[in-house]
This record gives structure tokens, C-alpha cells and sequence, in this order.
């Protein structure tokens, strides 16, 4: 577990230091081209979820995430995980743990990555994160069918994966 946690610890750190950057160096609503027709850094806030679904209800976006990620640690309990799914695991909840900072504190996440050729949204390194990391889940589901060892009954504390 310790991979699981330094991994979203890394994850929490790195985004929490960009929206740092992007609130401290721009302007709400300014916009620098980075590579041209790539990325660019478009400083906003977003009130809501994912493509601003749910703006306004602060309260449900803390908690549906919250409840998301509540069901997937008893999901994940489960198995004896891979370090491919902890780390994917990781990437998931250091994600969800920055998001969930700036809604609890900003009421709001911080948004400033925007990719151009995908123009109907702009997110943050915590949503690449989480979007990475379900990407690797589904991989490992449907790939990796080693990744997902049910744990043995009276096993308790002999689940830690010694690669992960």
C-alpha cells in the first residue's frame, strides 16, 4: 500500500501546486498558448462536476465523488491488487483528494488545462489523473486478469502485494 499512497500523494502535491501557479500567475478567464493547437492554460473555476454538471451544488459534488470512492475501496478490498491497480488506484484518489480540497475550501476546483482538439472542456492535472487511472482500471480488467486475485478467507493482514 505504500506504492497506493505515494502515488496519490504525488498526484495531490503536483496539482495542488499548478492550481497554485495558475492562481497566483493569471488572471480568472486569461489564456496562454502553450503549444499551439495542443495545450493551452485557461484559468477558470468550475462550481460543478465533470463538464460543470451539477454547478452551484457544492454539497453533491463533495458527495458523490466521496461516495464513489468509498464503494471502490470496498470494492478493491476484495483482491489482492497488482501494482498496476494500486498505482492506477492512486492516481484515482490523488486526484479525487485535490478536486475534493478546492471544493471544500474554494467551493469550486480550480481548472486550467485546456487541450484544443478537445474543445468542450478544460480540467486540471487532478482530472487527468482520475481519468488516467480509470482508464488503467479498465485495462487491467480486461487485459490483466491476474491484477484481480480474490483474497482468501483468514487472510487478513497477508494481502499486501510485494510488488506494490
Amino acid at each position: 500500500m505504500t506504492f497506493f499512497w505515494s502515488i496519490a500523494a504525488l498526484i495531490l502535491v503536483i496539482d495542488r501546486a499548478a492550481k497554485l501557479l495558475a492562481q497566483h500567475f493569471m488572471t480568472l478567464g486569461e489564456r496562454i498558448v502553450v503549444l499551439g493547437g495542443v495545450l493551452e492554460l485557461r484559468y477558470t473555476h468550475n462550481a460543478g462536476m465533470a463538464l460543470g454538471i451539477l454547478s452551484g451544488y457544492t454539497i453533491v459534488g463533495i458527495i458523490l465523488p466521496l461516495a464513489a470512492v468509498v464503494a471502490g475501496v470496498f470494492l478493491l478490498r476484495k483482491y489482492r491488487l497488482s501494482g498496476f491497480v494500486l498505482a492506477a488506484a492512486g492516481l484515482i484518489f490523488g486526484g479525487f483528494l485535490a478536486n475534493l480540497i478546492d471544493r471544500v475550501f474554494l467551493g469550486y476546483v480550480v481548472d486550467m488545462a485546456y487541450f484544443p482538439w478537445l474543445p468542450f472542456f478544460i480540467c486540471n492535472l487532478a482530472d487527468i489523473a482520475i481519468t488516467l487511472g480509470a482508464v488503467l482500471i479498465g485495462v487491467s480488467l480486461l487485459l490483466r486478469p491476474k491484477d484481480w486475485q480474490p483474497k482468501m478467507a483468514g487472510g487478513a493482514g497477508h494481502d499486501e502485494n510485494p510488488d506494490g
